[in-house]
């Protein structure tokens, strides 16, 4: 399929990357590692953003650009389903020829030209090897975009997923020269007084049931407005239910301040946890997945709970 995307590329001028909406390190690093690579072409490339997460675009480059852009190719990035890139939807569904490049196991190939491998630890692995593919090389600047993917989406390299091939990638990278102390200090240990307030509230309502195999924290839309935190600051909350060492489910939930839902998240090293997102409207990897369900964080936990338990 590289052979097909890089030919779809090749006969594009105007390229427009869609990461999908409440991007995290690895759609963000892939999406602009990606824009550099096209810009490299002599294309005329621009990221169009949900919503701008200013912590991680800090650390990335080719952040600055001109977004009022028309396209022939528009390339949906770390996306598993179309319904994720949100108001852009029609940007990628009026678009001449559509590219989804992606790694989770739920993707619903709703492209012209799928690129789907499973079995990477990060959509940033698949753009290293686009980049290899196409003969592009790999500057400093790349390098650092795709180092933030991996890391992110790895757990700085911690995860199930991550193979002797991530760290075989991990190498080539930071032969460029990256600071990559810096990128993950800024992703694992860095956080704003408003998100250690948002932490010590998920650590009050953490809470175990079947035994502690289930653990279980969350964020009222009270308490998120409360603590001050922004939407970008409110992942890795479900890393305080994934710390609890009988734990076979990790689920972290989280009333929206914009709407009546609640967006939920599943860790485990043991269970699929992607088909217990399917069942509840999303998806993910087997190992981390999540989804969104319309209710207050009261009701919506019963329909989790629930649905958890049936698996183990």
């Amino acid at each position: 399929m590289f052979k097909e995307i890089a030919h779809a590329i090749a006969q594009s001028e105007n390229i427009t990357i869609l990461p999908h909406k409440s991007a995290d390190g690895d759609c963000l690093g892939s999406a602009f590692a990606l824009k550099l690579m096209l810009e490299y072409l002599g294309k005329n490339a621009v990221v169009q953003l949900e919503e701008v997460n200013t912590r991680i675009c800090s650390i990335l480059f080719g952040t600055i650009q001109n977004t009022q852009h028309t396209c022939e190719t528009v390339i949906a990035v770390d996306c598993g389903d179309i319904s994720r890139l949100g108001k852009r939807v029609d940007i990628f569904k009026h678009c001449q020829n559509t590219i989804n490049i992606d790694h989770h196991d739920t993707n619903e190939r709703y492209a012209k030209y799928n690129y789907v491998d499973v079995n990477a630890a990060a959509t940033g692995e698949i753009i290293f090897e686009l980049a290899e593919y196409m003969n592009i090389p790999i500057t400093q600047q790349i390098a650092n975009n795709i180092y933030t993917a991996i890391s992110s989406d790895t757990g700085c390299f911690s995860y199930n997923s991550t193979t002797s091939k991530t760290y075989r990638i991990a190498a080539k990278l930071l032969e460029t020269g990256i600071n990559h102390a810096f990128i993950n200090e800024v992703l694992f240990e860095r956080n704003s007084i408003s998100k250690i307030k948002l932490m010590g509230m998920a650590y009050n309502s953490f809470e175990t049931f079947q035994d502690g195999k289930i653990a279980m924290v969350s964020i009222t839309k009270q308490q998120a407005l409360q603590s001050g935190a922004e939407e970008e600051e409110m992942g890795g909350l479900i890393n305080i239910a994934r710390s609890l060492d009988t734990a076979q489910v990790a689920i972290s939930l989280r009333e929206s301040t914009k709407e009546n839902s609640v967006k939920i998240g599943f860790r485990s090293n043991s269970i699929n946890v992607a088909e217990i997102a399917a069942e509840l409207g999303g998806g993910g990897h087997i190992r981390a997945s999540g989804c969104s369900i319309k209710g207050d964080i009261a009701s919506v936990k019963q329909i989790v709970l629930k649905q958890v338990i049936k698996t183990l």
